[in-house]
């Protein structure tokens, strides 16, 4: 009977073992069920039952520590991720003017996007998803509303002597970092800063992160797309 026990708990911290090797070199307790494992073997196998006994007990203890650390470090993942979505999104809202045009649903997600970090940063990762996700909940929808403006169609020509460029070359300028919302804004692309998504959707292969439009790197190259069936030619 004993042994049949024993052989049990070899088979439970056996398959925790398996689990847990992606973690090997950080989880301490993982490697402690290893020692305890092999300890107990080498006792069952010089018939010190008893001691065999413990040993596996030991090892199943600190499996399931192994366990529980390893679910801590996903859900730090998780965490981690979906509070870098909710800063993403807050971004946006700020390029976008959000706060002055929508107070109080910009308060309601800087509010939840305080939360997360809070919990973030007090190791509470499921409330801190749950935070997270309601930033992104509230913000859904608020950048591609600017992108489906029509009112492009309408707006006036371009000032007389200006050139509609296809094309324009990011710069580096220190006195005034170029973004996409003050490219945007240049006479040659479309006089108006808000259409800085139009940009952003037609380069976004380029970008240096394909999910970021606040970073661009001088050199870059970025297309032009005509929005009105202007005439667009060259490169600026």
């Amino acid at each position: 009977m004993k042994k049949l026990t024993i052989f049990s708990i070899f088979m439970l911290f056996t398959v925790s073992g398996v689990f847990a090797q992606a973690f090997l070199h950080n989880n301490h307790y993982f490697q402690e069920s290893v020692r305890y494992e092999r300890l107990s073997q080498q006792a069952f196998s010089e018939a010190r039952y008893d001691d065999s006994t413990e040993y596996a007990i030991r090892s199943q203890e600190y499996s399931a520590l192994s366990r529980q650390f390893i679910a801590e470090q996903v859900a730090a993942f998780r965490a981690r991720t979906a509070l870098t979505a909710a800063r993403d999104r807050m971004v946006v809202a700020d390029r976008l003017n959000i706060q002055q045009r929508y107070a109080e649903l910009y308060a309601e997600a800087s509010q939840y996007f305080q939360d997360a970090n809070y919990k973030f940063n007090s190791r509470d990762f499921e409330e801190s998803i749950a935070a997270s996700e309601r930033v992104l909940a509230l913000l859904e929808g608020i950048a591609p509303a600017q992108r489906e403006e029509p009112a492009v169609a309408e707006k006036p020509p371009a000032p007389a002597g200006v050139t509609l460029v296809a094309y324009y070359e990011v710069r580096l300028n220190k006195q005034r970092r170029e973004s996409l919302w003050r490219i945007a804004e240049f006479d040659f692309i479309y006089g108006d800063p808000f259409k800085w998504p139009i940009l952003f959707e037609a380069n976004r292969d380029i970008m240096p992160e394909r999910d970021n439009p606040s970073l661009i790197h001088p050199g870059m190259i970025l297309r032009i797309p005509s929005i009105a069936g202007e005439e667009r030619s060259g490169k600026k």
